[in-house]
């Protein structure tokens, strides 16, 4: 059963440095399991800085936070593509270690979902360690269809891109 919760955009000093320990801590955990490190992968969001958060939110990511109580245990940045404005990324998308397996996760991809389709949006698209191959499943059993994987130059694994047609959206 999902906690009652609650979903704002962050956009304070005080939320985004909440979000910073929050990114940390939840792609932490897939960092230590895939050995990836600040060297290997700067750009992992286990690495974030509260500099490199600000940046993202200045150019026009809009970043989530879903809170249990007064309490950050998630969050989701969506951000529309520079290419194609009907296209928009899911990124980011993270639950705390300890709040995982209440279904937090899929809530939060459905706001995102809602978000990018109330914004215009026509495609939501997301990239992920090819490697990883449990939640690249748990994306396709969202709806997700994987289009695209490729070695991006500063990472040390293959990404891959999977997208979903928002005309074609049930539950998340």
């Amino acid at each position: 059963m999902l906690p009652t919760t609650t979903i704002c955009e962050l956009r304070t000093e005080k939320h985004l440095h909440s979000c910073v320990g929050l990114l940390r801590s939840a792609f932490g955990t897939v960092a230590m399991d895939f050995g990836l490190t600040q060297e290997l992968a700067p750009t992992n969001a286990a690495f974030t800085t509260m500099e490199n958060l600000q940046t993202h939110v200045q150019q026009g990511m809009a970043l989530y936070g879903l809170y249990c109580d007064s309490s950050l245990i998630g969050c989701v940045a969506i951000k529309k593509s520079k290419g194609n404005e009907l296209v928009f990324y899911i990124e980011r998308l993270a639950v705390a270690p300890d709040s995982r397996h209440f279904g937090l996760g899929g809530q939060l991809l459905m706001f995102a979902i809602d978000t990018i389709r109330k914004g215009g949006g026509r495609t939501a698209s997301i990239g992920v360690m090819d490697n990883n191959e449990r939640l690249k499943e748990w994306y396709r059993s969202k709806g997700f269809v994987q289009h695209d994987c490729r070695r991006i130059a500063h990472l040390p694994f293959k990404v891959c891109f999977m997208s979903m047609e928002l005309g074609n959206v049930g539950t998340a």
